[in-house]
């Protein structure tokens, strides 16, 4: 019975998520968090739990952006049109959007922190991340 269930959409989606979720995590509690600010200033914990905060989601949308760009890429070969195609490319505008909205390739490239830094930020990547859920779902139903 499980494995039916894992089989299905549902499952398989959950089971994207859950993998996905657990490398974010990874990469969130791991990676060395840039300092904010002159390079001599300190972060303080809430500010370094709201960066790490960025880096799951971000992380997280990455991770589930590039399983759904595999799925379109299979999608495009099996049935070629525009349709198809244009998923292709919303999916790759995505994955380019997460990737250059993580901090952590922010600071691989010698930026720092916004210094606006908040609850807010990280909120639309939340959002972000359920409507890939949802394409994800959709893309195997």
């Amino acid at each position: 019975m499980i494995r039916n269930w894992i089989k299905s959409p549902l499952g398989t989606t959950v089971a994207s998520a859950t993998a996905a979720s657990g490398i974010a995590l990874l990469v969130a509690l791991f990676t060395s968090v840039p300092s904010h600010g002159p390079p001599s200033r300190a972060l303080s914990s809430q500010v370094e739990l709201l960066i790490r905060m960025e880096v799951f989601f971000t992380t997280l949308n990455l991770v589930l952006l590039v399983a759904l760009a595999v799925i379109y890429v299979q999608l495009y070969r099996d049935l070629p049109n525009k349709y198809t195609a244009s998923l292709l490319v919303l999916s790759l505008a995505l994955l380019l959007y997460a990737g250059t909205s993580n901090p952590v390739v922010h600071n691989v490239f010698g930026f720092r922190p916004r210094p606006n830094i908040g609850a807010f930020v990280f909120l639309t990547d939340f959002f972000i991340g359920l409507a890939i859920l949802v394409l994800l779902y959709q893309s195997q139903t």
